[in-house]
């Protein structure tokens, strides 16, 4: 609708007010005489003034009509075209249900044969399921015409783990599959093998698995309005023609587009722990408590370059968004392990358990690497305008990183058993140097959906 069609619109609502009242007058004069009330002495002047140039009466002043906040006109023009809710700041509140690509774990625990075994935890992607977690943004315009732009956003998805524990009396029995890097007498690797965690005769014990990871974001960005179209003026080349063409509260017709640069980090932490608890029985008593750490941390920081399309369909809104972050990725992954063996003799403590041994040395320590990463987003979003300063949002994310480090991805199954404490031909000064470090990179990606509300002031 134009603004000749809204004047024509007013003026006729008025005359049919008009119309309205003096018959209501006309209807109380008729059942009654008309008195006349005394009038308080005044100055003499008997008229004064208004601000709509109209005379009134002394001593009777006409009221500006009110209007609620939310009836405020939705844009503001200061000589450009401006398609934007209304408002200086905007917050934004986001409840996510995202998922992630989760962490694939090798065979960890097993039953049956070692040449035949039978997986009860491992060989399968964990922390790959939905979770809970939050997003918050505060923006502002740094111009009155809605041009540029500033806004400051936090996401966290929060913890994810997958426990797994098992407890055996020797039946069935249980152990650690890994592969035996120790040459027989023909000088080759003697193959698939296996750490007794439970096993009749000779041990019971548990064995327990632990693997979470956790994800979260932050970042600020810079907007730049490339283009505004509007229902009215129908310009996209940011000219100098204002116009009246308000929201009527509280909607728009419109689209814009926006330049996005900004700083972006991610932060991305893992780990794995197995903790091993048997008691031997044969050939003599002992108690072992083994464990096994794995964690592994990626540090993302660098720019981030975007383009944000939103079209305005009265209070409808609907959001295109595609990113891509350029920077250094900070990969740190740090192995550690422990054995505690206690027997009628007394208590010895060991640096090592099965997987993460320390000599002559294996793969015990912390690691370090830098690696140039790209990191493309993509997101859409579809809102709904409750009123000129509220607005209801449903959307969706996905974002993809090349190259990280993950804890589950560390784990070398290939050992050398003269290397392991618990074994009872421990002999680290003859083992080879395994299990290694393999550094190891993956991919990680994460989406979901969005809920939230958005306040504008």
């Amino acid at each position: 609708m134009n603004v000749t069609s809204y004047k024509v619109t007013i003026t006729g609502t008025l005359f049919v007010v008009g119309v309205l009242c003096a018959g209501v007058g006309r209807s109380v004069a008729a059942e009654g005489p008309e008195y006349l009330q005394p009038v308080a002495e005044k100055s003499p002047s008997t008229t004064a003034p208004m601000a709509n140039g109209r005379l009134q009466p002394s001593g009777v002043y006409e009221q500006a009509p009110v209007t609620s906040v939310d009836e405020e006109p939705c844009t503001e023009f200061c000589g450009t075209t401006v398609c934007s809710p209304p408002g200086r700041f905007w917050l934004r509140a986001d409840y996510l249900m995202w998922w992630t690509s989760g962490m694939k774990l090798p065979a960890l625990v097993a039953t049956g044969s070692v040449a035949n075994p039978t997986v009860l935890y491992g060989n399968s992607t964990v922390d790959d399921g939905g979770r809970s977690g939050y997003r918050g943004t505060l923006g502002m315009w740094i111009d009155a015409c809605h041009v540029y732009g500033i806004e400051f956003d936090y996401l966290n998805l929060g913890e994810q783990a997958s426990d797994y524990s098992r407890f055996s009396t020797g039946d069935p029995n249980l152990f650690r599959p890994f592969f035996n890097v120790q040459p027989n007498s023909q000088g080759i690797a003697k193959g698939p093998d296996g750490e007794i965690v439970a096993s009749p005769g000779v041990s019971s014990g548990t064995v327990s698995v632990t693997a979470k990871d956790y994800f979260q974001s932050a970042g600020v960005t810079l907007s730049y309005n490339l283009c505004s179209c509007n229902g009215c003026c129908d310009s996209c080349d940011g000219g100098n023609d204002a116009c009246d063409c308000t929201c009527g509260p509280p909607s728009l017709n419109c689209c814009r587009a926006d330049l996005l640069l900004g700083f972006r980090c991610y932060d991305l932490n893992d780990s794995v722990g197995i903790h091993e608890n048997l008691t031997g029985t044969s050939p003599t008593f002992a108690t072992f408590d083994i464990h096994d750490n794995f964690t592994a941390r990626n540090e993302f920081y660098g720019s981030e370059l975007g383009l944000r399309t939103r079209l305005y369909r009265k209070r409808w809104s609907l959001e295109v968004l595609t990113k891509i972050a350029m920077g250094n990725t900070h990969q740190t992954a740090t192995i550690g392990g422990q054995t505690v063996k206690t027997t009628l003799e007394g208590t010895t403590v060991y640096t090592g358990g099965l997987l993460a041994l320390d000599n002559p040395p294996a793969n015990i320590g912390t690691y370090q690497q830098d690696t140039f990463t790209l990191i493309p987003q993509l997101g859409l979003e579809l809102g709904y305008q409750l009123s000129c300063h509220w607005r209801a949002y449903v959307g969706y994310n996905v974002m993809y990183w090349g190259s990280v480090w993950r804890a589950a991805d560390q784990i070398d199954l290939h050992v050398d058993p003269r290397n392991v404490p618990s074994n009872p031909n421990f002999s680290p000064t003859s083992a080879l140097p395994f299990p290694q470090f393999p550094a190891q990179a993956s991919a990680f990606w994460a989406q979901g959906v969005n809920v939230g509300l958005e306040r504008r002031f």
